[in-house]
């Protein structure tokens, strides 16, 4: 079922455009300052009233910085649109940037995810280790009270390391470290 269009036939204030954006009044003025909120009315009295342009435009706006863009790319990418359809393959050239930017984000956080869950399954069989009287570190030997041990890692083709998750059946080698004696 499609959505509802909504109907911007009213004029909104300011406060009343700050609560039905979620954007602070301080926050609309920076974008109507920056040239990102475009077709602000004035009325005689000089009060900002927002109509369907410029709630349209905000709506843009919010679009773009979903898409991963900053400030300063949306600036650019709504004024390169005020150009016409000419500027069609600089602004899919920015979009698809935009994207691939997320992208590249997206994989960071599914592997932060995917390290977290290693982690969390791994503390959770050592705390039921613990509760059955076996030994925590055999049932998750990457976390004992030496640290972490011999993690595996990957060499990304920058030349950065990063944690590899480790297959469940591997045990890592203990790092020897001089335990400390009580005098």
């Amino acid at each position: 079922m499609p959505r509802p269009r909504l109907s911007f036939l009213m004029k909104y204030t300011i406060s009343a455009l700050s609560r039905k954006s979620g954007l602070s009044i301080h926050t609309l003025r920076f974008y109507e300052k920056e040239g990102l909120l475009r077709y602000v009315e004035r009325t005689d009295s000089g009060r900002r009233v927002y109509g369907e342009a410029s709630m349209g435009c905000l709506l843009g706006v919010l679009c773009m910085k979903q898409a991963g863009m900053t400030l300063p790319q949306i600036k650019a990418f709504m004024d390169i649109t005020i150009e016409g359809v000419e500027t069609l393959p600089q602004r899919l050239e920015m979009m698809m940037s935009a994207r691939n930017q997320l992208s590249k984000l997206k994989e960071a956080v599914d592997r932060g995810l995917q390290l977290a869950d290693f982690f969390i399954n791994g503390c959770q069989k050592a705390m039921e280790a613990l509760k059955n009287g076996t030994d925590p570190v055999e049932a998750f030997p990457y976390i004992t009270r030496d640290g972490i041990i011999d993690f595996p890692f990957l060499q990304t083709e920058d030349g950065r390391l990063e944690p590899d998750t480790p297959p469940e059946n591997i045990k890592p080698r203990r790092a020897s470290r001089p335990h400390k004696t009580n005098k």
